[in-house]
């Protein structure tokens, strides 16, 4: 009985997880979402979103190296959607890159644009369209639906492009 009501707690969580993830990515693309932008320094964020996923990648053995200037680099974002960004691309390498391996992340302040650049060596070879990865449901290894609901990569597109930003 107890394996029963720990796999019911579990898918149960698991579901209310991607129907809030629905939720979010349907706001935004109806247009239905207010930004609370404040000022926001783009590398002290990535670096607190990297020690809250720390744990995930610890267990793969991932060594995140974060390649930025000195200088702090002042933006004005959401800071909860632009946590929500850096989060799930984290998590995504913490579920899908190959173990005791590194990951980059670089922030870079050009002149009229700051670009970040995730980088990291996938487990498994990936076959697809780099266009329709970042809609609903849609995953890079048709057997990865055990671990992702497909929707992290859409959140991030959704809310990159809400901050008028690009996401490739």
């Amino acid at each position: 009985r107890q394996q029963y009501i720990e796999t019911l707690e579990r898918n149960s969580d698991r579901l209310k997880h991607l129907i809030e993830d629905l939720f979010e990515v349907s706001k935004v693309q109806s247009g239905n979402v207010a930004l609370n932008l404040v000022e926001v320094d783009l590398v002290s964020l990535i670096r607190q979103v990297h020690l809250e996923c720390e744990q995930a990648l610890n267990e793969k053995n991932l060594e995140v190296r974060i390649n930025s200037s000195d200088e702090k680099i002042l933006l004005q974002l959401d800071s909860a959607k632009a946590f929500r960004i850096f989060e799930n691309l984290l998590l995504n390498i913490s579920k899908y890159a190959m173990n005791s391996t590194r990951v980059f992340i670089d922030v870079m302040n050009l002149e009229n644009s700051v670009k970040v650049i995730f980088k990291n060596i996938s487990e498994q070879e990936l076959d697809f369209n780099p266009d329709e990865i970042t809609e609903r449901f849609v995953q890079g290894d048709a057997s990865r639906n055990s671990q992702g609901s497909g929707l992290g990569l859409a959140i991030v597109k959704s809310f990159t492009e809400l901050h008028h930003g690009h996401f490739h």
